[in-house]
């Protein structure tokens, strides 16, 4: 199990840097997708399996809506980024994983005794890199991505405290209305940009 949660951590680390520092959808959607299999196992180490699939199924939903969304979009934007840009997203992701590495111990002998150093490691894993995503994009796909890795790394904490069939629920209900959320932004920019390009034809 140990074998197990130390693989599921290094997924984590390398999804969440892979959404910070990529802007490609596909990449995005593709990390997501493996990033909740990595918090999955992660919460196994303290919740039943059949409750930690909960988080599992509710998080492959909430990607597929928002990816296939934004998939059927009209005008999917072309991202055109200098060498520059992703040099610094990624030093500021290995400074934040670097920072979690320090003071994880500290605040697991502190706030969190009876928590397993690589599930605290994890969440705020996914926490620290989701903070850093949002401070670095205005785009709403990636903001919603940012917001459910956010909660995926919450959830991994919390599960490894305390297990409360009401609160995965609550969870579980959040986690889905976010990608609602996001669909409905991603919908509606569509439609403005298809109108606004239709009257720039018409004239």
């Amino acid at each position: 199990m140990q074998i197990l949660s130390v693989l599921a951590f290094v997924l984590i680390v390398i999804t969440a840097m892979s959404i910070l520092v990529f802007r490609d959808w596909r990449i995005v959607s593709v990390a997501l997708v493996l990033q909740y299999l990595g918090a999955f196992t992660l919460v196994t180490q303290s919740w039943p399996v059949g409750m930690a699939v909960v988080k599992l199924i509710v998080g492959w939903m909430a990607t597929a809506a928002i990816s296939l969304t934004y998939f059927r979009r009209e005008n999917i934007p072309l991202f055109s980024e200098t060498p520059s840009s992703f040099i610094f997203r990624g030093l500021i992701g290995l400074l934040v994983i670097l920072t979690i590495f320090i003071a994880a111990p500290k605040l697991q002998a502190n706030m969190f005794p009876g928590l397993d150093l690589l599930v605290l490691q994890g969440g705020l894993m996914l926490v620290g890199l989701a903070l850093m995503q949002l401070g670095t994009t205005q785009g709403t796909f990636l903001t919603i991505v940012s917001l459910l890795s956010l909660l995926s790394g919450f959830e991994i904490i919390y599960a490894g405290l305390e297990l409360s069939t009401l609160l995965t629920g609550l969870l579980a209900i959040v986690n889905l209305g976010l990608s609602l959320v996001g669909v409905y932004f991603i919908v509606k920019i569509n439609e403005e940009v298809a109108i606004v390009q239709s009257e720039e034809d018409q004239q």
